[in-house]
């Protein structure tokens, strides 16, 4: 689209490349040619912050809008439309694609503004399998995968997706937050281990448009009851990259059979609880890309409000940030190089918050509950669609409120109290730039069905894709 669209993020913007942007001449020092750290990225963007927007409470109470310092990009960011991109990054764009969706989703993406999908789910049967997955486990042995005719006709999406677009890489996840109990049962042990690995090697075998398999364990050494049963053993953390070994052998002996090479990915949480009792950096010995799942840090179990996927962490000591996140996985031992950072197709909201004083921002305010009920989730269509305007302004009583320093922008109704955090546009491309600074193999997101088009041409911009002209 040729006309170029006024948006007013200003601390955001000063991380978009190819954008003009009029700031005060105190920031026109080059910055160093060399790759950032984490930490020197939270610094700069900091100070970005401090000269764009001297003065500005760490909230700002008002919309977005005119009175902000103008930029413009070579399209419109809220257009509710998906474009058609350049491959000129270099980077990941993947986006999660749920086999409860149908088909026809596939069929309709363009093939030029993703490099990766991640098939969502496959489960294991045997010990740890879920009941649903009864009819699914017929005839299968312990700890191979639950299958289905979905996962058949997915394959033939998959198949003329790759027809149009043969770049696109499509992984087979594994688990869940539902699916992931039949991991405590195989990881400790050789004999499991062995089994789900030749499975998971059959199922690519007999789906030949998958290109690997995902292992999205929540969470090694404590599934949090996720099914009613507490599960998990300190143990679980070198079981984890055993496992991860095992599923690369896997995966070699099936490239040398038929030449073709195959991924090994995980979803990861990266708080560093977690992440402190895995053993990240032998099991990233066997991984491609390790998906940080760097959204849903608040939500309707927790007792404070937040943007549940910010670039920045709300204060010191925080793990709500993807610059967090990434020192933390880094300091566990793994590549930048194999780390691709998280974006929400959907906001989180929360019900009975006030506005904070002056000075401080929503991050840490309490709640009396989630909206909308129940989950307290909502796709990025529907903002779009009913809360915000072409300008990225709020509509019916909402403002859109920017926090220059979380770099998050948030829906709030003060007469009503409601919060909404979600993933803007204007955040979406800093996180890409901030994974091309940090030396991230690109961005993700959670999921396609819920996006209009604006989120995922965000995260192709973001990583330094560029817009094909009309």
């Amino acid at each position: 689209m040729r006309s170029r669209r006024a948006i007013g993020y200003i601390v955001v913007l000063k991380w978009f490349e190819r954008i003009e942007l009029r700031l005060p001449e105190t920031s026109s020092a080059p910055m160093t040619p060399n790759r950032p750290s984490a930490l020197d990225l939270a610094r700069r963007l900091a100070l970005a912050a401090a000269i764009a927007l001297p003065g500005l409470p760490a909230v700002a109470a008002k919309p977005v809008g005119a009175a902000a310092p103008s930029a413009s990009a070579p399209y419109a960011l809220f257009g509710g439309k998906p474009l058609e991109w350049e491959r000129s990054g270099g980077k990941i764009v993947g986006v999660y694609m749920p086999n409860w969706q149908p088909t026809a989703l596939v069929d309709a993406l363009r093939g030029d503004s993703v490099t990766h999908i991640v098939y969502a789910f496959l489960h294991v049967c045997g010990p740890g399998q879920l009941p649903e997955d009864a009819p699914r486990c017929v005839g299968k042995a312990d700890y191979q995968l639950a299958t289905s005719a979905i996962d058949d006709s997915f394959n033939d999406a998959f198949a003329r997706l790759k027809a149009r677009a043969p770049h696109v890489k499509v992984v087979a996840s594994v688990g869940g937050w539902g699916g992931s109990d039949p991991f405590f049962h195989i990881a400790d042990d050789a004999a499991p281990r062995a089994a789900f690995a030749k499975s998971a090697a059959d199922f690519l075998r007999a789906h030949p448009a998958f290109d690997g398999i995902d292992i999205d364990w929540e969470h090694p050494t404590n599934n949090g009851a996720a099914n009613g049963v507490q599960l998990g053993s300190p143990a679980d953390g070198q079981g984890y990259a055993d496992l991860m070994a095992a599923l690369r052998s896997a995966m070699n002996s099936l490239t040398a059979e038929n030449g073709h090479k195959y991924l090994l990915t995980a979803a990861i949480n990266t708080d560093h609880v977690i992440v402190d009792k895995v053993n990240y950096r032998d099991a990233a010995k066997s991984l491609d890309y390790i998906f940080m799942m760097t959204y849903d840090f608040y939500g309707a179990w927790t007792k404070t409000i937040g943007n549940h996927a910010a670039l920045r962490a709300h204060a010191d000591g925080a793990q709500d940030g993807l610059d967090v996140a990434t020192k933390t996985m880094t300091d566990a031992g793994v590549p930048a190089a194999k780390l691709v950072a998280g974006v929400a197709m959907y906001g989180r909201g929360f019900t009975g918050v006030a506005m904070p004083a002056d000075g401080k921002s929503f991050s840490g305010e309490s709640h009396t509950g989630a909206y909308p009920a129940p989950e307290g989730a909502s796709d990025w269509r529907e903002l779009a669609a009913r809360y915000i305007d072409r300008n990225g302004r709020g509509l019916h009583g909402y403002q859109v409120i920017c926090d220059p320093k979380t770099l998050a922008c948030n829906l709030y109704n003060a007469r009503n109290k409601l919060f909404m955090g979600y993933d803007d546009p204007r955040a979406v491309i800093a996180k890409g730039r901030f994974a091309r600074d940090a030396g991230l193999a690109g961005v993700f997101a959670w999921e396609l069905s819920q996006d209009n088009g604006d989120i995922l041409n965000a995260m192709n911009y973001g990583v330094g894709n560029l817009p094909l002209q009309p």
